[in-house]
């Protein structure tokens, strides 16, 4: 869910951790152009499409790698194909226990399975937020993601507004969250952890600042989104960079953080009524290059990071590591060929905490 932002601000594009909602994209670029310019994926980078031209998306052929026929991913558009549900929809539903998702920066939605690492397109989004300024409404230009148990992604838009999408229809709605009122919070990284009561969960929000890199001495603010009231309270803040959020169904929160230039990635564990890091752990092998796009979450026990490749030379690609924190063993690369160019990512709290037998 992150990646780091150039200087764009003033232009209204902060393009951080999720997609750029728009139909018929091309995930395709020329040989040597970076994906980014410059950024971090989750809640704190900009795709390379911020060209200062607020809602402008790329274009993507109907076909390409990661691609589909039709337009549109809401309901009565195109394709919207989430994952098989067996039984009664519902919390914890296989919707829910059986899959992370990912979103590209080409607003598409994914679907990953960690028992087969197997990614699945389910469709691209179709999410209109009306403009403060009364001009129209443009498509969702996602930031960051979050995925409750009940199946819903709540989505960051780069401007600061926050959608809610029904994974099983592909319908979206935009809430009443008004960033323009916040000093902290405009931007930020966003998970569900459990309560430690079953059925509840809280979706916690870190503070980014897409400054583009982990400086010394960073502080960021962690609060809690309020789902009913579209609002944010402030916790406390915690030493460490712009992270890309995970939960855990054992009431656990952390944070997957790019390190310093030529640097791993790390591992950050925060404490939810502060937002200080209670542990950190450095990942071997796993870096975030300069313009990467970035995003994480947890699943069978197991941390799942996914980081753009860099230098696309036909398409733009993703890796996939996986770790695990009981071992002392080194973050597994499972794939480098994921079709997508992965910005962030969700999991239910209904994920199981150990590997499914």
């Amino acid at each position: 869910m992150l990646r780091a932002l150039r200087a764009v601000v003033s232009a209204g594009v902060l393009s951080l951790s999720l997609a750029a909602c728009a139909r018929g994209m091309t995930l395709e670029r020329a040989a040597g152009e970076s994906a980014h310019d410059g950024g971090s994926g989750g809640a704190g980078g900009v795709p390379a499409w911020d060209a200062g031209e607020p809602g402008a998306v790329p274009e993507r052929d109907v076909g390409e790698p990661g691609g589909r026929e039709g337009a549109g991913g809401g309901p009565g558009e195109g394709v919207w194909s989430p994952p098989p549900v067996s039984g009664a929809p519902g919390p914890c539903s296989d919707l829910t226990a059986h899959h992370i998702y990912v979103v590209t920066a080409y607003a598409e939605l994914f679907s990953f399975h960690p028992a087969t690492s197997e990614l699945r397109l389910i469709g691209e989004l179709d999410c209109p937020i009306a403009r403060d300024d009364g001009t129209g409404s443009q498509n969702v230009l996602p930031l960051s993601m979050a995925v409750d148990q009940s199946g819903a992604a709540w989505i960051l838009d780069v401007n600061g507004y926050v959608v809610r999408l029904d994974i099983a229809t592909g319908r979206c709605e935009q809430t009443s969250f008004k960033k323009k009122f916040l000093e902290l919070f405009r931007h930020f990284g966003m998970a569900f952890a459990s309560d430690g009561v079953p059925g509840r969960e809280t979706l916690y929000v870190r503070e980014a600042l897409l400054n583009g890199h982990t400086e010394e001495g960073a502080v960021r603010a962690l609060g809690v989104f309020d789902t009913r009231r579209h609002t944010v309270t402030s916790l406390g803040g915690g030493l460490g960079g712009d992270a890309d959020l995970t939960g855990t169904g054992d009431g656990r929160l952390f944070g997957f953080v790019r390190g310093a230039p030529g640097e791993t990635a790390f591992l950050s564990e925060y404490t939810k009524t502060t937002g200080a890091v209670r542990s950190q752990t450095p990942l071997p092998g796993v870096t975030i290059h300069e313009g990467a796009s970035w995003a994480f979450a947890t699943w069978g026990g197991d941390f799942w990071f996914f980081i753009t490749n860099p230098d696309p030379v036909d398409t733009i690609t993703a890796s996939v590591y996986r770790f695990n924190p009981g071992s002392d063993a080194p973050p597994v690369l499972v794939r480098d060929d994921l079709p997508a160019q992965i910005i962030g990512a969700g999991v239910s709290t209904c994920a199981p905490t150990e590997v499914p037998l």
